[in-house]
């Protein structure tokens, strides 16, 4: 293994890109980390006297030991000529330091930046951070429970830190664990962040309101799937997000024969949180047999098409759960009864992990 060449992440292509706010995602292990806090943040400092925000989602996680090991792999001896040779967190704030081997004493210094945790974002709110020109927010695509109204509470952090600056950057740093992510339907970016393989960068303009001559207003946002650096040696069903930065899926029943062997008797949609999915039920031509068959959908749907979603629209057409329909049509509701598991197959597990996550009812066995 030790002749395997292994590439590491870059983010000068995406920071040249100048927009507020930036998403950076990818497999683990892969330098992500590392270059924003290296660079738009320590280096940052050196360079200019800005200091930084460290963002993580709950307090627990803002622990000094924590915080410390997370900057522990920054070479601060060479960035400040030995002045100091690590960074320290004291009452939520980050300092360079001087740690003393021989007398096992650590010297604050030069205070680099702060420590905050989103779910106390209303805590923030009366304090002035005209100090800071960037916000660092790890682990941006979670694995524990979102914040109820994250978003919002992001967006809110940022006014507070900005103060109408406009000049605010902010990194959200993420593995590529779920796309049924609270941020991706709030910000209209199901369809860039779907689309997008790895290596890709885009930017986008995200509307922000009128300015006071009533002329819209946007934010500009940086957008990268970040390439895999190579393989992390992990085993397991979700070896391949671990490794090379594939969306993270769970094992899937697929339809044991060709769609040619079926003839498809009713198509229906469900859309839940910009996640559209094209469901159609199926007849096998040779065994009799009825089952369902799931698809990511991408295309408009017609006034006329049966929508289950837990948007609300004035349609006869849109109902919201599939076992509870206001159809009078017995037979239809018959069809719907079937929809249970062991009965449904997917296009692929990418898709049926995403229908599985993003839907706001059980299936029923």
């Amino acid at each position: 293994m030790s002749n395997v060449k292994k590439t590491h992440y870059n983010i000068d292509e995406l920071a040249s890109k100048g927009c507020l706010y930036n998403l950076i995602f990818g497999a683990r292990s892969d330098g992500k980390s590392y270059q924003v806090k290296h660079k738009m943040a320590v280096v940052k400092y050196v360079k200019t006297g800005r200091r930084f925000i460290l963002l993580r989602r709950w307090a627990e996680e803002i622990k000094p030991e924590k915080i410390e090991q997370y900057f522990s792999d920054v070479d601060v001896t060479t960035l400040t000529g030995g002045r100091y040779n690590c960074i320290v967190m004291f009452k939520k704030q980050l300092f360079f330091a001087y740690y003393d081997f021989e007398s096992g004493k650590t010297k604050r210094g030069e205070k680099i930046g702060y420590v905050m945790s989103l779910n106390a974002e209303q805590h923030y709110a009366g304090a002035s951070y005209l100090d800071v020109d960037d916000i660092i927010y790890e682990e941006f695509f979670a694995r524990t429970p979102y914040l109820p109204g994250e978003p919002d509470k992001l967006v809110n952090l940022w006014s507070t830190v900005d103060r109408k600056r406009f000049t605010t950057k902010i990194w959200c740093v993420g593995n590529t664990i779920s796309r049924v992510c609270p941020y991706i339907p709030e910000w209209g970016l199901h369809k860039i962040i779907s689309n997008m393989k790895q290596g890709d960068i885009r930017t986008t303009k995200i509307p922000a309101g009128e300015d006071e001559n009533g002329q819209p207003l946007f934010v500009t946002m940086g957008i990268e799937h970040c390439k895999s650096t190579g393989s992390n040696l992990a085993i397991g069903k979700h070896k391949d997000m671990i490794n090379t930065g594939s969306w993270q899926s769970d094992p899937q029943p697929h339809l044991p024969k060709s769609l040619k062997e079926y003839k498809s008797m009713l198509t229906v949609m469900f859309v839940y949180n910009e996640f559209k999915f094209a469901c159609s039920y199926l007849h096998d031509l040779t065994d009799g047999i009825n089952v369902w068959f799931i698809k990511p959908y991408d295309g408009e749907i017609d006034d006329h098409t049966i929508v289950f979603s837990n948007m609300v629209k004035q349609s006869p057409y849109w109902q919201r759960d599939i076992y509870n329909t206001n159809f009078l049509n017995d037979r239809l509701n018959k069809v719907f009864d079937t929809f249970r598991e062991g009965n449904i197959f997917y296009a692929t597990d990418l898709c049926g992990t995403d229908f599985k996550q993003v839907i706001d009812f059980s299936i029923r066995r």
